[in-house]
């Protein structure tokens, strides 16, 4: 999202520059961050009045590595950087999917921003990194200085896991640990805004003194960059429903319009929506507690209303088993109080309950104070983009579906998808950020065959997908494994994908409807349906993708392992290898949510 807008601050008109060195000028520059730019800026000012630059100081003395699925990593990495320039040190920030794993023996001073996804696993793009450390290939660094910092949600079992098996290995390989490792639950930002400090405080006892004179750009040259502290205006266009009215589930179709000279993506990626909550179920839960909407609160230092509060910066949706233990606390209740000692017996609870049915439930009387301090700050959500820049260069569209369910004696709304489908109009504004997904992309060449898997609306990223392909007449073939629950209500983009099959782009489309007979179907069993032709473009180089939800996940994982047994003629053992090769090669590539 930087690279049109720092493109913007060379102007042409006015620059000494040529126009080839221009060029060459705008790809270097491209994708820096705001301390990189900063940086870069003091380096060459120092370059420009003939300062002598000590080569025997390596420049740059602190690495910060993230690795991020929903962007927050990235965000901590990038406030960290933007920290450690403004003390002086001499400082990179780099995604971990931009970084060779055999490099990390050249480190002298290692950050390391990592989140944990599914059963304690590192995000898609740390795989690679993982891999080696835990390998038979990897290094020793007795010469490493190191910290971790891990993004994580209390509510999983396995709460942070992928920050402590770094943690740990770095150590094992004789890493020195610079600081205790730090855990973040999901109000991440109050723990990192206290962490940040402590850690630069003794990087600052580690990193020679800079001998470049650093000249920040002025606010006006640094390109912003938006995210959840700073997200983009956007205004939405369109929002059709694409399921009939009679399908179990509402699926819209959401087109948002951006400026393309300062928001860029590309397909994979992920946008971040920033919602309110209901009105009606914000009212239910102030007549729940007996409280004043009226009433002053603050939030992360800002004084506002308790309703507003709970419109605006409060998470009313999602319960967090931490707000069901604080709860219980209040109440006295036998068996809140005993959910306390069954970790998998208090996230069964939380999960199944919104905080309207855990207040109805189990009555107290708190004060607005005690309200907010036990509640949980509001979460962007994100959905996977479901178009190209290259077809749609000032649009993003989504691919969200209404969640609504009866539980506990009411109807519940999903909060952004119920914002989205319910509360908007056309013409309204949305504030929105675009999260990369390195992990999550079309092969750099284009005559490479792909295999989309993916169900419900975890084939949108595939809609961007193949308009990329098309815009870029790619000459790959590709091949879409698609389910849902029924042929007739639940088709997603059916006329789309039919198009691209009449035009020869999409040379298999491969549909699993699980409710139209009593034969269920799902994309894995298509995939063990086809596994022949399956293995046969995976041996002719195909890159496979597969995005949706965790269950569809595991069941694509074991239909593949299947698939290559049988066709390979592999044992399993062999099977598993071939498999965990395509990963390191980045020829199996995961969406998971």
């Amino acid at each position: 999202m930087q690279s049109n807008s720092a493109e913007q601050v060379l102007d042409q008109d006015r620059t000494p520059l040529s126009s080839l060195q221009m060029q060459r000028l705008s790809q270097a520059v491209r994708g820096l961050s705001s301390s990189q730019l900063s940086w870069a800026s003091g380096y060459l000012a120092g370059i420009g009045s003939n300062q002598v630059v000590d080569a025997s100081v390596e420049p740059l003395g602190l690495t910060i590595l993230y690795a991020s699925h929903t962007g927050n990593g990235r965000s901590v990495a990038e406030t960290l950087a933007d920290s450690a320039v403004a003390r002086g040190v001499s400082t990179r920030v780099i995604s971990v999917s931009d970084f060779k794993p055999r490099d990390l023996k050249k480190e002298k001073l290692l950050l390391l921003v990592i989140s944990t996804q599914g059963e304690g696993e590192p995000p898609e793009s740390a795989q690679e990194l993982h891999r080696y450390l835990f390998g038979q290939r990897a290094p020793k660094l007795e010469g490493l200085s190191f910290g971790v910092f891990g993004l994580g949600d209390s509510s999983y079992e396995h709460f942070c896991q992928a920050a402590l098996d770094f943690d740990r290995q770095l150590e094992a390989l004789g890493g020195k640990r610079l600081l205790p490792r730090q855990d973040a639950d999901v109000d991440f930002q109050s723990t990192s805004t206290r962490w940040i400090p402590e850690a630069l405080d003794i990087v600052e006892k580690q990193v020679p003194a800079r001998q470049v004179q650093i000249l920040p750009l002025s606010k006006e040259q640094v390109p912003v960059r938006h995210d959840r502290n700073n997200p983009y205006r956007s205004t939405l266009l369109e929002s059709r429903r694409i399921t009939t009215g009679d399908s179990v589930a509402e699926v819209r179709h959401i087109v948002l319009e951006i400026d393309p000279a300062v928001v860029s993506y590309s397909p994979g990626d992920s946008l971040g929506v920033l919602f309110k909550n209901s009105p009606v179920l914000v009212d239910e839960i102030i007549a729940a507690t007996t409280l004043d909407g009226d009433t002053p609160v603050v939030v992360a230092g800002e004084a506002l209303s308790l309703h507003a509060a709970l419109m605006t910066r409060l998470e009313v949706t999602q319960l967090h088993p931490k707000v069901v233990t604080g709860w219980a606390e209040l109440t006295g209740d036998g068996q809140l109080l005993a959910l306390q000692g069954d970790a998998g017996a208090l996230r069964r609870f939380s999960q199944s309950r919104q905080l309207i049915d855990l207040i109805t439930e189990f009555r107290a009387s708190p004060d607005a104070a005690t309200l907010v301090g036990l509640l949980q700050p509001l979460q962007p959500r994100l959905y996977s983009i479901a178009s190209s820049q290259d077809e749609y260069v000032d649009e993003i569209h989504l691919t969200v579906t209404a969640l609504r369910f009866t539980a506990h004696g009411r109807e519940h709304q999903g909060g952004a998808s119920g914002f989205l489908a319910e509360r908007m109009t056309e013409g309204d504004p949305l504030d929105v950020f675009v999260v990369e997904n390195p992990g999550f992309r079309l092969p750099r060449e284009g005559d490479t065959p792909i295999i989309m898997v993916g169900a419900g609306a975890g084939i949108a990223p595939y809609r961007g997908f193949l308009q990329q392909r098309r815009a870029r007449q790619d000459g790959g073939r590709n091949w879409l494994i698609f389910g849902n629950r029924h042929f007739h209500r639940d088709f997603l983009y059916q006329v789309e994908w039919q198009r691209y099959r009449g035009e020869g782009l999409l040379e298999r489309a491969t549909p699993a409807f699980s409710r139209d007979d009593l034969n269920r179907a799902y994309v894995q069993d298509r995939m063990r349906e086809f596994g022949s032709a399956v293995f046969q473009w995976l041996e002719a180089g195909a890159q496979l993708y597969v995005c949706g939800g965790r269950a569809m996940d595991e069941g694509v994982s074991e239909a593949l392992l299947q698939i290559v047994q049988s066709n390979g003629l592999y044992t399993e053992e062999t099977a598993a290898a071939y498999i965990e090769n395509l990963r390191s090669q980045g020829r199996y590539q995961r969406d998971v949510y």
